[in-house]
């Protein structure tokens, strides 16, 4: 927290350091030795103010490097999540294998568990909402619990996709 306020500790001694200035300026001459410890403490102010403001902007980058390494993390597992939901609906497709209902829905439970975490309650709703017709269906399934799947796990997928779009890649 104390971090935060060191940004604006340059500006406070600043203003504090010009005080000191008007101060040795309204000074008699006579009263030298107090002239020149207030140009040391003003010097010494200075300094602190250097060091604050560099030390301010070095945390500040530090953080947005932090920040951009998480959104690059947050993005890459909701990739895998998408690729892993678009096997699932290859697996929900073939007719030939059995229904990977449970796979399907720990894969959901996954999702949500890491948008829980790391993106907050709201991505939860956008990741359960449903696509709509717009995204189609898939003629060759015709079983309604695997069509119901399918459309469960497709409109999640369009939804991590649409997630992963706000997180986009800052690679040179």
């Amino acid at each position: 927290m104390w971090r935060e306020y060191l940004g604006s500790a340059g500006t406070i001694l600043a203003i504090v350091n010009g005080v000191i200035a008007i101060a040795i300026a309204l000074l008699p001459a006579r009263r030298s030795v107090y002239r020149l410890r207030l140009g040391a403490l003003a010097l010494m102010l200075g300094a602190l103010a250097v060091g604050a403001a560099f030390y301010a902007k070095v945390y500040t980058s530090i953080s947005i490097e932090r920040q951009q390494a998480d959104r690059a993390g947050v993005r890459k597992q909701l990739q895998n999540l998408i690729a892993d939901g678009r096997e699932l609906l290859g697996q929900i497709r073939d007719a030939r294998q059995d229904l990977p209902s449970a796979a399907a829905d720990e894969w959901a439970q996954r999702a949500e568990v890491l948008l829980r975490g790391r993106l907050g309650e709201p991505y939860i709703a956008r990741f359960r909402q449903e696509a709509g017709e717009m995204f189609g269906t898939d003629p060759t399934i015709a079983a309604a619990p695997r069509l119901a799947y399918w459309r469960a796990v497709r409109d999640r997928v369009v939804n991590l996709a649409a997630i992963v779009a706000e997180f986009p890649d800052r690679r040179p």
